[in-house]
């Protein structure tokens, strides 16, 4: 690089395959460098290079030398739509001079995503000249309400997620009122008075996660308050304690969504009662048993296009009979569902013919025979169906992934021997 400044006068006279020979055996700090001081060079950077700043993240700062830092950011900053973080890299001496030289070049940032970070004082002298952010991810930051009183003079900002912050009340948050996403889940010291104000406020509200510790039954008298303003909610993550109604929430009028914990056993009935032509994703994790005839409730949901049960769920086969009401069903997932037998596997893919995920997690005792069933009607299915089975405590060999007839459908099923989980909520 330092021979490469030293000769700077003769680069003028290079044709342009030399340059591109000489841009291809620097390495990227040294291109960025480089295009500050060389109008050709800064050429092939804006064709070649600039586009692979757009997402920034801050682990790649130990690349470049202390000294070189703010220079550094001066020149990608402008370049940068999304900054990013995941180690505990944003309180060292680089990453706050980096912010540093940031701040007053950074017009085109839009989103802010750090987790598990403590974030240095930089980031909210950021936030002052970041005008037209509009995503910020401070997922368990540590934070206290005088960082978030920064974070409310982001005027634009739509999606805002706090959540593992466990020292925040909520306090201010009210300020943002073009909120479209709230995220505070797991945050043991939110207000209710606080999250009131917040409601009130953002009017435009259509996502809110505040799903608590089964424990924490602190938000339960926002429930009617959320249902009276937040009229606009399309999704809600929320925890459900025992011996309470739910009207306020079921009665919403544009939830389609919700993702439900703890004692959901009244929940669903009042949500059937109110929202069942209208429910398009329904999660729930139960700490209750839910009997058939409530289980039985999710087949009058037709509208349904994703469905999740975690819990003791009964699902009968009679229950199983009744999905054929869910005619637009294209995702289900079954946890911990021990009445489900091989039978209902095959009675639910005839039922839902626009199923194309289908996780089932297995106790009871599933045979070869009944795998390789299941794959020749999965490939006679007009839609293409990603199934997957786990069968953590199955007595069922591990050598039939190597079965030929098995590798010829993975495309179609992939058995699991373990505790692991494929996101159905894509």
């Amino acid at each position: 690089m330092a021979y490469i400044k030293v000769k700077h006068s003769n680069l003028l006279r290079l044709d342009d395959d030399a340059i591109l020979s000489v841009w291809n055996k620097l390495e990227p700090i040294d291109r960025v460098q480089l295009a500050g001081v060389c109008k050709r060079f800064r050429k092939i950077f804006e064709e070649r290079d600039a586009a692979h700043y757009t997402t920034f993240r801050m682990e790649s700062l130990w690349q470049v030398s202390v000294k070189d830092i703010e220079s550094y950011a001066k020149l990608v900053g402008p370049l940068i739509q999304e900054l990013r973080a995941y180690t505990p890299c944003v309180g060292n001496i680089r990453a706050k001079r980096f912010l540093k030289g940031m701040t007053g070049n950074c017009q085109l940032l839009r989103r802010v995503v750090f987790k598990g970070v403590r974030v240095a004082f930089q980031l909210f002298e950021l936030f002052a000249n970041a005008k037209y952010l509009t995503e910020l991810y401070l997922q368990n930051c540590r934070l206290i309400d005088k960082d978030v009183d920064m974070i409310t003079m982001l005027s634009n900002l739509m999606i805002l997620d706090l959540s593992k912050n466990n020292d925040i009340t909520g306090h201010g948050l009210c300020a943002l009122t073009n909120l479209r996403a709230l995220y505070l889940s797991n945050c043991k010291s939110l207000n209710p008075i606080n999250l009131v104000h917040v409601f009130k406020s953002a009017k435009h509200l259509c996502i809110l996660d505040i799903q608590q510790p089964y424990t924490n039954t602190s938000l339960v008298p926002v429930f009617l308050e959320l249902g009276r303003y937040c009229r606009n909610l399309d999704k809600l993550r929320v925890t459900l304690p025992e011996h309470r109604r739910y009207e306020s929430l079921a009665r919403l009028p544009k939830l389609t969504q919700i993702f439900a914990y703890g004692y959901v056993r009244r929940f669903l009935i009042d949500l059937r009662n109110h929202r069942a032509h209208h429910m398009q994703v329904i999660f729930l994790e139960t700490l209750q048993q839910v009997p058939l005839d409530v289980t039985f409730m999710l087949t009058q949901f037709r509208e349904l296009k994703k469905l999740a049960c975690d819990g003791d769920f009964d699902f009968t086969p009679g229950c199983i009979d009744g999905f054929e009401n869910l005619r637009k069903l294209t995702c289900i997932n079954l946890y911990k569902t021990d009445a489900l037998t091989p039978k209902d596997v095959l009675t639910l893919l005839k039922k839902c013919p626009r199923l194309k995920f289908v996780q089932l997690f297995f106790k009871v005792f599933v045979t070869e025979a009944f795998i390789f069933e299941l794959i020749e009607v999965l490939e006679k299915r007009p839609v293409k169906v990603n199934f997957v089975m786990n069968l953590q405590k199955s007595n069922i060999r591990r050598g039939i992934t190597k079965d030929p007839r098995y590798l010829n459908a993975r495309d179609t099923l992939n058995i699991i021997f373990s505790a692991q989980c494929i996101d159905w909520d894509k």
